[in-house]
């Protein structure tokens, strides 16, 4: 019985000490978290779900435009997060959330006018327009808010140069599931123009609410701490997402500080003046990026395929008696996608392989993402050949189809794993493949360029294959378009496989060879760089030391 009563104690102590490991309560943290979920409520029940509008608002070719538009949108949306990766670090966060606050309510106001019939549905062109300004929205949105968030986490470490980023990115994603399962309790129906409506102020009060957690920002320095992940050591060291850090603070409004003119400035400038190795190293940057694009060439008709499920599975879900709600479904695809990313990251970070071994086992990992996307447009012509059975058997095929659409929760299952699989596996490659000089921003910048070609790609489909499509999905052949996009992720496929005998030569021993030297010349680089700052320390106290006695 003692002992009973003396381990009760130490089981609620654990559960404490558990509780503050994941739970941090931030005032920075807690406004960033609002703001995610006023963005994400819009991007899953108006956002993600706009093909079934643009279908909805022409009368001729609905289904050919509204995909069109859909590619358009998706692709743009690739496009600017690769964008605000690379230069959100240039602008202040005020600015960031202002500029694409505005910009994403004046196209839900275009929208709203043209739900609410006081402008022209039937135009094509100005729906790209609107579409251009839907998509400015990730420069400043959720992407750049969980940035913040974990940015804000690291900033309050007392001790910035021994920060635990295991500990950090498990409270970032603590505040992101609390703001993503709020989603669920806020409802959102109605017209498409009171939807509209309701998303500029939701916008509007996101945009509020992240001015007012800048002003809660702590001013910590978390780009000048080490980067070591406690998961990975040994010859396993593979960067993680939240290591990408930039290399100073992000989005952070600081002034300029004047530069003090030193005695010694003369040096300092030869020091810092471009070498020829400087120029070496850019060469190798460039040799190493040639080296990707055999790897890139197969994220094309990826891309393709994660387009085509973004354009139709929506379409296909709206058609149906509908038990559970689109935005559920993309709820839960992107809840998939972070499993699937995280239990790459761990598997990668808790085994000691080689460097041969981890070239495999990476490829192996995006071997299963591309599989996937050969059977998910595969499975998805299973179900629309079912749904047209059902659909021609009904006196009218503007109406619902009579089907659950619990069928398409496989689908979006396998297009949230296809990506969390693959682009988590092609991020790990790149940093694998790179030098360090390009790792911490390479893989969200380069990596999305094959991408946005596959959702240019897709469009160029669906204009090629107009005849398929009617004024709606039930005069339409989906079926035959989802053939096509399997036989091509086959070909794709196979191209894979080629491809991956490729970084399986002897040029590859070379290019690890290579990659070993250079580390080891910047590991000696940084040593050399550590003590001359530690014999300028000892200088200055010197320096001190006499003035003192003086």
């Amino acid at each position: 019985m003692e002992s009973e009563k003396n381990n009760v104690p130490n089981w609620k102590a654990r559960m404490m000490d558990r509780m503050k490991y994941y739970v941090c309560f931030c005032k920075a943290a807690a406004f960033i978290a609002g703001a995610i979920l006023c963005y994400s409520v819009v991007n899953y029940n108006v956002v993600g779900v706009l093909g079934t509008y643009f279908t909805d608002a022409f009368n001729q070719d609905a289904i050919h435009k509204s995909a069109v538009l859909v590619n358009v949108l998706g692709g743009l949306e690739v496009v600017i997060v690769a964008c605000s990766w690379a230069y959100s670090r240039s602008f202040g966060f005020r600015k960031i959330i202002i500029f694409s606050t505005a910009i994403n309510i004046l196209g839900l106001l275009m929208l709203y006018l043209s739900a609410s019939n006081r402008i022209p549905k039937t135009n094509f062109v100005p729906y790209i327009f609107v579409c251009a300004l839907i998509a400015i929205r990730k420069f400043g949105g959720s992407s750049v808010l969980e940035r913040v968030l974990l940015d804000q986490l690291i900033s309050g470490h007392e001790n910035i140069k021994q920060i635990d980023w295991k500990r950090a990115w498990c409270r970032r994603n603590v505040w992101l599931v609390i703001a993503k399962v709020l989603v669920f309790k806020i409802p959102f129906q109605g017209s498409w123009s009171t939807m509209f409506w309701k998303s500029m102020c939701i916008i509007g009060g996101a945009g509020f609410i992240s001015l007012v957690s800048s002003c809660f920002f702590h001013e910590g320095h978390p780009a000048s701490c080490t980067k070591t992940h406690p998961e990975t050591s040994g010859e396993c060291n593979l960067k993680k997402d939240h290591e990408a850090l930039p290399p100073y603070p992000p989005l952070k409004n600081r002034e300029i500080q004047p530069i003090k003119p030193s005695s010694n400035a003369g040096a300092e400038a030869q020091q810092k003046s471009p070498s020829p190795s400087s120029s070496k190293k850019q060469v190798n940057v460039a040799d190493h990026l040639l080296r990707m694009i055999p790897m890139w060439s197969t994220f094309i008709v990826f891309g393709l395929v994660i387009s085509t499920a973004e354009t139709f599975f929506n379409l296909q879900d709206d058609s149906m008696v509908a038990p559970v709600t689109t935005s559920n479904f993309l709820i839960a695809k992107d809840a998939l996608k972070v499993v699937a990313g995280t239990l790459c990251g761990r598997f990668l970070g808790s085994t000691k392989l080689s460097r041969s071994g981890q070239n495999f086992v990476l490829k192996m990992i995006i071997c299963v993402g591309m599989i996937i996307s050969v059977i998910c447009p595969g499975l998805a012509r299973q179900v629309e050949v079912q749904r047209l059975k059902n659909a021609h058997k009904m006196a009218s095929l503007d109406k619902k189809v009579p089907m659950s659409d619990w069928c398409m929760a496989p689908l979006f299952g396998m297009w949230g794993l296809m990506e969390g699989f693959s682009i988590r596996g092609l991020d790990e490659f790149f940093n694998y493949h790179v030098s360090k000089s390009v790792e911490d921003s390479g893989s969200e910048i380069y990596n999305t360029i094959p991408i946005a070609m596959g959702y240019l790609l897709s469009a160029v489909c669906v204009s090629v294959c107009k005849g398929w499509f009617g004024d709606t999905l039930n005069k339409s052949r989906l079926d035959k378009y989802y053939r096509m996009i399997t036989v091509l992720a086959w070909i794709n496929l196979c191209w894979f496989f080629f491809v991956t005998i490729f970084y399986s030569t002897k040029e590859e021993k070379k290019e690890e060879e290579e990659k070993e030297e250079e580390e080891k010349k910047e590991e000696e680089v940084e040593e050399e760089e550590e003590e001359e700052e530690e014999e300028e320390a000892g200088v200055e106290l010197q320096e001190i030391k006499v003035e003192g006695g003086g």
